[in-house]
């Protein structure tokens, strides 16, 4: 069985005049929240070894951030196409880019993406789909998925496992 792993970015500060949305960097709060998260992988068994994110300054720092926090140097592949993507280009680029040989995949993206695939994910299992707008900043849903590969990953084979908010893991 397959794993995948739905992140909103962590934290991020406001937009500085003259910059570009892409460059907002994560706030402190927002560095310790992705940290957090890692660590709480880290002792659940639930590091994924192939991260997907966009190529937002605030994404890839989140990525990096839930890696450190696992003590895990597993690939993080940047995909541009993920700043603007709609959830069913997202599904499009898991099947793309996930790794043959990668069982557990986090995507670290945006909203109101990422809650709106995780909500489409959860409704196709035939679960109660995840409040999309409380997608907060941080928040991870999991996803067991029933397939052989991720080239043929449906979404009517995710089955949501938990939906994690910031205060689930950053309790310690």
């Amino acid at each position: 069985m397959l794993r995948l792993s739905l992140m909103r970015h962590a934290e991020a500060a406001g937009t500085a005049a003259g910059s570009q949305d892409r460059h907002r960097a994560l706030t402190e709060d927002g560095r310790a929240t992705a940290h957090a998260l890692g660590k709480f992988l880290a002792r659940e068994g639930q590091v994924p070894d192939l991260v997907l994110c966009s190529d937002a300054v605030r994404a890839v720092d989140t990525a990096h951030l839930v890696l450190g926090g696992a003590e895990a140097s597993h690939p993080v592949v940047i995909l541009e196409e993920l700043y603007h993507a709609d959830p069913g280009m997202v599904l499009m680029l898991i099947r793309e880019h996930a790794a043959e040989d990668a069982q557990h995949v986090l995507v670290v993206g945006h909203n109101p993406t990422v809650g709106a695939l995780a909500a489409l994910l959860a409704g196709q299992g035939g679960q109660t789909a995840p409040e999309t707008r409380a997608f907060s900043p941080g928040s991870c849903a999991q996803f067991a998925v029933q397939a052989i590969d991720w080239e043929s990953f449906d979404p009517a084979h995710a089955s949501l496992r938990r939906m994690l908010d910031p205060e689930d893991y950053r309790a310690d």
